[in-house]
This record gives structure tokens, C-alpha cells and sequence, in this order.
């Protein structure tokens, strides 16, 4: 059920092949470049039926319900493809929006547990995913982060069917992403490549995969800081995206991501800032946790080139203009969020928690 991917300048030609009998409702974030937006558009000419701005931020539980089930009324819709053009928040959106249900609760019925097959009284609409920044990996995996923050929980739908039908990453699509956009997205994608790699279902594809993903980003962030408009550094950004993608949805996050949730909740900080803020400590438990020389060097693999030791990468996102945890200072309160995340589902997935790693 995993989205067939097509990748690089122009790959947003392929629309014209995709569905070519059906109509396209297309949902967009404001941001969007014109030009490119009238492109895509002359790529589905009079197939298109709507076309809708994506406004809400962070997907809202109750705002996601409330648009899935007004969107489900529209006959119209019902009989279309749905195009998501936007971030990872846009595409979450559509993830869930793609299953047509006349009833208002079936997004929180299906939260949580693997969507594996739709009951009848549910239509599944063909997606298709073009992201707009290189970060989330939304486009490729099969989970749509859904965020309540009246009551400050953390959801997830997940399973085959939430896969998208394809993904079109064009990197044109990020050209005019400013640049805090821009580095968050990055360091989204960078996190799901460590925490792919210190993970205890990493295996040889997964590593090869997180260890590219890191190297092109490590070494392109910065160079877009100084020019955005560096048409090399977005390819490889969003090719490092992808890759990232690609390994953290055969692993899954783990404990950078777990930390983080509680400042997304509560300070509504960005999710890639919030994530990448932990990764120095991470890193740092890895580094201290016995029997662990092997995840340690497919990490040097991963950044050595940039990075020496977690203190150097912290420093390293101060650069980027990310205040992120010290691992030097390990203060009662990290220590406790640690200890507490270290029971999650994320935070079981972590290397540094396993008594011995001699058979990674």
C-alpha cells in the first residue's frame, strides 16, 4: 500500500498521467508559489473541481472531524482525487480527509489502532501528496498526526490504508519556503534519521538510508541559511527528506520524538524544533550506554563528518537558532521528562534503553 514516489525538478509533469478520467478536489496551503501553482493546475486543466486553502496549522482534533465530515457531505468530492500540496500539517489533514464517512465520529473511532481495512459505510479516495517543505516524510508514511490541544494529547491514524496513492516530491515546490520553514522542516527530517538509526528495529536498509538522509542535510542546512534561493541544496534537502521518510516509516521514531511532544503541546513550539531541541541528549545516552559501540559508530557514520561529540551539535543548532536541551547539564527536570517518556511507545523503540545491543 506504499505510495509510488516520483522525485526531482519537474516530476510534477507526472500529474498528467496520474488518474487521467477523474476529477482532482486539490487542497493547498496559502504560501504557495503562483507559477507554480498555475503549473500543477494546467497539469490537470478541466479535471479540477475545487480547490480549497488549507488554513488550520497543527491538525486540531475537533476542527479535522468537524472539515472530514462536511467534506464527506460533498457528493461532488466524493467522486474525486484528492491532491494535498503543503506540509506535513496539510498532509495529515488530507490523510484523514480522504476517508469519505457519514459518520461525525469516525475519526476518533479509528485514532490510535491500525486502519488496516474500511468498512463499507467508508469511502477510501485515491491521494496524492506533494510536499512543500523538505521535512516531514508525510508524503510516504502511513500516519497523520492528529493533535488535541484542548485536552494537550498527541493522536495518530495509522495503518496500510492511510497510506498515499503516490507522492510527487519537486523540489520547486520549496522554493519560496522562508527560512524558518525551511530549517525546521530539516531538522524534522534529520531527527527521523537518528532516531531511525538509535532504534531498536534499525536494520541494514534502514541505516543506509537514515546515513544519507543525515549527510545531505547536515551538509545543505547551512548553506541555505545564507542563500534560500540555492536550487542544489533544496533538491538535496528534499531528497535527504525522502530518505529520511523512507527509514522512519520501517522503524518508527523514538525518544527525541517522545521528549518532544510536550513542548509541541504546550508551547505549540514547532515539531521539527521541538524535536531536534533533544537531540544533544539523546545522542549524549546513546554515547553512555553500555555495550552500545556499535549504534555508536553507525551514528559516526551519520554525522561524523560535522559533528564530534553532542556538545558540537548543540552548538551546531544554536547556529541554526535552535535552543536545544544541554546534554552537559542533565537537570532534574530532563532527567524526569526522560524517565517518563522512556515508558512510551516511542521511547521504547530506543537503543539506549535495552541492557545490551551486541546483536544489532
Amino acid at each position: 500500500m506504499k505510495p509510488s514516489i516520483s522525485l526531482g525538478v519537474n516530476s510534477i509533469a507526472e500529474l498528467n498521467n496520474l488518474y487521467p478520467h477523474k476529477k482532482f478536489c486539490i487542497w493547498h496551503i496559502p504560501e504557495i508559489d503562483k507559477e507554480i501553482l498555475l503549473k500543477i493546475k494546467s497539469q490537470l486543466g478541466r479535471r479540477i473541481v475545487s480547490q480549497h486553502i488549507y488554513e488550520m496549522g497543527m491538525p486540531d482534533l475537533e476542527a479535522v472531524s468537524a472539515a472530514q465530515y462536511e467534506y464527506s457531505r460533498n457528493n461532488q468530492a466524493n467522486d474525486s482525487v484528492i491532491l494535498g500540496i503543503g506540509g506535513g500539517s496539510l498532509m495529515d489533514f488530507v490523510k484523514v480527509l480522504r476517508f469519505s464517512s457519514l459518520n461525525p465520529n469516525w475519526l476518533n473511532e479509528n485514532l490510535n489502532t491500525a486502519l488496516e481495512k474500511v468498512t463499507e459505510d467508508c469511502k477510501r479516495q485515491p491521494l496524492i501528496l506533494m510536499p512543500t517543505t523538505a521535512g516531514t516524510g508525510s508524503e510516504i508514511t502511513g500516519t497523520a498526526t492528529i493533535w488535541d490541544f484542548k485536552h494537550k494529547t498527541k493522536h495518530s491514524l495509522f495503518g496500510n490504508q492511510v497510506y498515499a496513492d503516490f507522492a510527487i516530491v519537486d523540489p520547486q515546490l520549496c522554493y519560496g519556503a522562508p527560512w524558518i520553514l525551511t530549517r525546521d522542516s530539516a531538522l524534522d527530517a534529520l531527527s527521523h534519521a537518528l532516531e531511525s538509526i538509535w532504534n531498536i528495529h534499525a536494520n541494514d536498509d534502514t541505516r543506509r538510508l537514515a546515513m544519507d538522509a543525515c549527510q545531505k542535510i547536515c551538509s545543505q542546512l547551512p548553506l541555505i541559511k545564507n542563500n534560500l534561493n540555492n536550487q542544489a541544496a533544496r533538491l538535496a534537502l528534499s531528497e535527504g527528506a525522502l530518505l529520511a521518510g523512507m527509514a522512519m516509516s520501517q522503524t518508527q521514531t523514538a525518544l527525541a520524538h517522545s521528549l518532544s511532544y510536550e513542548d509541541t503541546l504546550s508551547n505549540q513550539v514547532s515539531h521539527g524544533y521541538a524535536c531536534a531541541s533533544w537531540l544533544p541528549v539523546v545522542w549524549q545516552l546513546v554515547l553512555e550506554t553500555p555495550n552500545n559501540h556499535v549504534v555508536c559508530d553507525f551514528i559516526h557514520q551519520a554525522i561524523g563528518d560535522f559533528f564530534e561529540s553532542p556538545m558540537d551539535l548543540v552548538r551546531w543548532l544554536d547556529n541554526l537558532g535552535i535552543q536545544s536541551y544541554d546534554p552537559s547539564n542533565m537537570t532534574p527536570e530532563i532527567n524526569q521528562r526522560i524517565s517518563m517518556a522512556k515508558s512510551s511507545p516511542r521511547g521504547k523503540n530506543f537503543v539506549g534503553f535495552m541492557q545490551s545491543h551486541e546483536n544489532i
